[in-house]
């Protein structure tokens, strides 16, 4: 492909590169649309600030694929490529808005999407820092639309539990931010905005890793403002991308389009 080439459809059309009359017939066949929610923030030296909002998008494409396999039609938005992520923000180019922000635009969205007849809603986790915010906001929206079913599925345990089984990381339960996991999806959707020639490995310290598990049984919620991601890895890496490879991030989006393929098959009865 020529280097002129200003956008490439890769994968199954979203919404935002189809038609009009593409989406009114679309809208014959379903009314159930997955709309990613992202982030721009930093992944250390060697993956781009957009890569929670890539993987969104890459994602929603595999999704509309494993339906479409299947015979059954959904929908596919753009991926909302803000989010919570003030954790980042000592990193120059990181952009952080407001939960307040986050919340009315996507209501904003939905009502819009609920205008044009769809009337059932992922709000796909793409940046794990949104997750509070989403299920808040799934449980609004309900509220104000009594016609709607809104999901917000967190896959990302499903992805970690997969990690030892997978990753050829020593320390497979160690590999979080920009580590072997999240750069094997980079190496299968965008490798040329890999830079392993610049990548750097950190495996934060245990009294600060978010991840490092809780000396109790239980679920959790915590706010703080704490550590920001800048004390606890100078790169902006929890974790090392150096055994990534594209054949690994296409087994774990393969387990996780085929989690999310069920839970929305019994969610929405399609």
């Amino acid at each position: 492909m020529s280097d002129d080439v200003l956008y490439e459809v890769r994968g199954p059309k979203t919404l935002f590169e189809m038609t009009w009359p593409q989406i009114k017939e679309l809208l014959t066949k379903t009314k159930t649309v997955v709309i990613p929610v992202g982030s721009t923030e930093q992944h250390g030296h060697h993956l781009p600030l957009g890569s929670d909002s890539m993987q969104g998008t890459d994602m929603v494409k595999r999704l509309i694929k494993r339906f479409d396999d299947e015979g059954i039609a959904i929908a596919g938005a753009q991926t909302m490529p803000f989010g919570i992520s003030h954790a980042h923000m000592k990193f120059p180019g990181s952009i952080t808005i407001s939960s307040k922000t986050l919340m009315a635009v996507l209501t904003e969205v939905v009502q819009s999407l609920y205008h044009h007849g769809f009337r059932n809603y992922v709000l796909l986790l793409s940046h794990g820092g949104n997750l509070p915010n989403l299920r808040l906001l799934a449980n609004d929206l309900a509220l104000q639309y009594r016609d709607i079913k809104v999901i917000v599925p967190d896959w990302i345990p499903i992805n970690s539990a997969a990690y030892p089984e997978v990753l050829k990381s020593n320390r497979p339960k160690n590999e979080h931010h920009s580590g072997e996991g999240e750069t094997a999806r980079m190496l299968a959707y965008t490798p040329k905005l890999v830079d392993m020639e610049n990548a750097e490995s950190y495996y934060v310290e245990p009294q600060m890793d978010p991840y490092h598990p809780k000396p109790y049984s239980g679920s959790v919620s915590t706010a703080t403002s704490g550590f920001g991601v800048k004390e606890m890895t100078p790169y902006g890496v929890m974790g090392s991308p150096f055994k990534a490879t594209a054949e690994t991030g296409d087994k774990l989006y393969e387990i996780i389009i085929n989690w999310l393929y069920d839970v929305m098959k019994y969610e929405f009865n399609l």
